[in-house]
């Protein structure tokens, strides 16, 4: 659904965002804990989505770790897992 990669700079974000928004209707996205220490903060969350192109809908639980300088966000790793709902 969305390939695996590096994105870097403004424009691998714009697609990093532009990939997800192209293939999927996100149906819930839940930020559910946040986690800060100096410059890094730490999201726990969960989202349900279906995939344009299928019809299927996913389940995911995922940890976003971004990390802040200058109050400006200079990293951010996602790590997901996914489920099909039946």
């Amino acid at each position: 659904m969305i390939p695996a990669g590096t994105f870097k700079h403004k424009e691998g974000v714009r697609t990093f965002f532009t990939n997800i928004m192209e293939r999927t209707e996100i149906i819930n996205f839940e930020p559910q804990q946040y986690i800060v220490e100096n410059n890094m903060v730490v999201v726990i969350g969960r989202e349900h989505q279906k995939v344009k192109r299928s019809g299927r809908e996913l389940k995911q639980k995922w940890v976003q770790i971004y990390t802040v300088e200058n109050n400006l966000i200079t990293r951010m790793e996602e790590f997901a897992t996914s489920e099909e709902v039946t």
